[in-house]
């Protein structure tokens, strides 16, 4: 007897099947094609979610979601994409919102990988590379049938100029010939349930898949007679890389056979089982932004667009500490700073310079939901 059908037996004994209930299978009939648009909306504030333990039949009520930004991703012939020459094997180059990501990807009848993008500042610190995953990264697979598991490693190593790093001198070390960011990822797909899920606007058959992804980023410097030598714990503290070091991320992944898009994404918080956020599906493309109670009465963000620094200036606030956020249009957290008002007013300058030139979501949160959020352009 095989591994899987061990498994299905031992889920049967634990009360996780129900015998005569059957699971949808989900076929490469989702995956992205060119000309596709694929439709998202994003609540970085769920509530209360938390997943459920494993098995099925279940339903899921996420017709609480609000919306918090909403976008688009489009796909074309990989040939249309700005650096496609660095990915000769693409199929489809997909951009996400209206920033100047690209991610180029290969379609097969039984996979859809990411061979890397350009334009994102995740993996590189807004220094402007062009990271290619080592294998590919498979970001879909069919058939997926409940009690699929799949596991991948992959990695990246992107050489630079030490003069496009911002305050590499300021590191105590001599000066380097050259640098590197030395990624290494392991991901472990579980698809663990099944059921029907609801969201604002329609219900759907779904099967969950669990992610749980692990990435360690380093960060080396080639030092003259010395060779390469790994300087991560060295940068951390003299230049606040706060992307280097070990990060594990969870995200629940609800796929249904008829939708390109997941019907949604939840990805969770340091528990890994409560909902930080949850990107979904939308069915209403005309959807704007959920409207935040309490919130602040005046944000403003200048210059607009802006290069290396940002000015926030807020308004009719509520004493206490707040912080200042910056996200994507993806909703992706990429600069976080903690201050204090004084008298109902806040005023913050944020060096912006590490970011990659796009649009991007300025916050103010005072962690009880109380937000004003503001719309800017990097240049």
């Amino acid at each position: 007897m095989n591994m899987k059908n061990i498994g299905l037996l031992c889920l049967f004994g634990m009360g996780l099947l129900l015998p005569g209930k059957t699971q949808i299978t989900i076929t490469n009939a989702v995956f992205p094609a060119v000309g596709d648009t694929l439709f998202y909306a994003l609540d970085d504030q769920p509530g209360t979610l938390v997943m459920t333990p494993p098995g099925g039949p279940q339903q899921w009520d996420f017709t609480n979601l609000q919306p918090y930004m909403a976008w688009e991703e489009v796909f074309q012939a990989a040939g249309a994409g700005s650096v496609s020459s660095s990915f000769p094997t693409a199929s489809l180059v997909s951009r996400p919102g209206n920033g100047n990501v690209e991610a180029y990807l290969k379609v097969s009848a039984q996979e859809v990988s990411l061979l890397g993008f350009s334009g994102g500042s995740t993996y590189t610190f807004g220094l402007g590379l062009v990271p290619q995953f080592n294998p590919p990264i498979v970001q879909s697979r069919a058939p997926v049938n409940f009690f699929d598991i799949n596991q991948i490693s992959s990695g990246l190593l992107l050489p630079f100029s030490p003069d496009i790093l911002p305050g590499v001198n300021q590191l105590p070390i001599a000066p380097p010939d050259s640098m590197r960011i030395r990624i290494a990822i392991s991901r472990l797909d579980v698809v663990d349930a099944w059921g029907t899920l609801a969201i604002p606007g329609g219900a759907f058959d779904v099967l969950r898949q669990k992610r749980t992804e692990y990435r360690e980023t380093r960060l080396d410097a080639k030092i003259p007679p010395l060779g390469w030598l790994d300087i991560t714990d060295v940068a951390i503290q003299n230049l606040q890389l706060s992307s280097l070091g070990v990060d594990t991320t969870v995200t629940y992944q609800f796929l249904n056979g008829q939708s390109k898009e997941p019907i949604a994404v939840v990805t969770t918080d340091n528990t890994q089982l409560r909902a930080g956020s949850v990107q979904y599906k939308n069915l209403n493309i005309s959807t704007g932004v959920k409207k935040q109670e309490g919130a602040i009465a005046a944000l403003a963000v200048f210059p607009n667009p802006a290069e290396d620094v940002l000015q926030v200036r807020a308004g009719s606030l509520a004493g206490g500490d707040h912080s200042v956020l910056i996200y994507t249009i993806l909703g992706q957290e990429v600069y976080r700073k903690a201050c204090s008002e004084t008298a109902g007013q806040l005023e913050e300058e944020l060096d912006i310079s590490s970011l990659e030139k796009g649009v991007y979501v300025c916050k103010i949160s005072n962690g009880n939901g109380q937000a004003g959020q503001a719309l800017f352009v990097k240049r």
